[in-house]
């Protein structure tokens, strides 16, 4: 014979299944790592020109250099730690701090040829870099600064947003060490930016930001329910560390 159930409880267990069925409808309950949001990927990138004018050559970056009528002049530039290039054996010329253009200039007058005859361009951004975290592809990691390029731009050349990233909540921390300031953070509402490029061009990364994609709300909640329900699968957490092979806490010296 089989028991009955507490009217409470199957009242309880369908109100359950119902909202947790509300929260996946939309989503499919299926996990996508990577969100393909078509408007992110229409949007155009920061041009290089802002770029190489706002960006400061710094060592250890790589610079790509063609000089017309100098074929003996090398391809490839390490800056220095002393912050110069090694354009001959007898020429050095000074880029710590300069830009793109400014740098151009400086090449054509040491070798007396017109502006336009040297082509510049930094090969490798290795000196300066943005901290990207949340829900973006990829794990939290740095990513080479490339100079003052709009947020938009920055998110879309770091491959996207996952399904769980709140477009209404991108939050850019800046430290303004190097101004003398106090931190700061912003709150941006993505979804504006893909809207309004006037205001999207507005706001310009500068070096060693951090931008953070916070979750949305949805995301949360479905995190909360059993896979059995969303039909999401989680991703494993890593192994915590042989409690053999760590060490003790160190006690103070007394």
């Amino acid at each position: 014979m089989v028991g009955k159930t507490h009217p409470l409880t199957s009242r309880f267990a369908t109100s359950f299944l119902v909202a947790g069925a509300l929260v996946c409808a939309p989503s499919g309950c299926r996990q996508s790592p990577v969100h393909k949001d078509p408007s992110l990927a229409r949007v155009p990138s920061t041009p290089l020109r802002e770029l190489e004018s706002g960006y400061t050559v710094q060592a250890p970056d790589v610079l790509a250099l063609r000089v017309e009528g100098k074929p003996e002049l090398p391809e490839r530039l390490v800056v220095q730690n002393d912050g110069s290039i090694q354009l001959t054996p007898s020429v050095r010329v000074e880029v710590d701090g300069k830009t793109i253009p400014e740098i151009s200039r400086r090449i054509a007058d040491t070798f007396e040829v017109p502006t336009d005859a040297v082509e510049l361009a930094v090969a490798e951004h290795k000196s300066q870099v943005i901290f990207l975290e949340g829900e973006v592809e990829g794990t939290a990691r740095a990513v080479p600064y490339h100079g003052p390029e709009t947020l938009v731009s920055f998110l879309k050349r770091t491959g996207g947003l996952t399904q769980a990233a709140d477009g209404e909540r991108i939050l850019l921390r800046r430290a303004n060490a190097a101004e003398g300031k106090a931190p700061e953070t912003k709150e941006i509402n993505l979804n504006r930016h893909l809207k309004n490029q006037v205001e999207a061009n507005e706001v310009r990364l500068n070096p060693y930001d951090q931008v953070v994609v916070e979750p949305s709300r949805k995301s949360i909640v479905i995190e909360c329910l059993p896979p059995w329900l969303t039909g999401v699968k989680r991703k494993p957490q890593p192994a915590g560390p042989d409690p053999d092979t760590v060490a003790g806490p160190v006690e103070s010296a007394r």
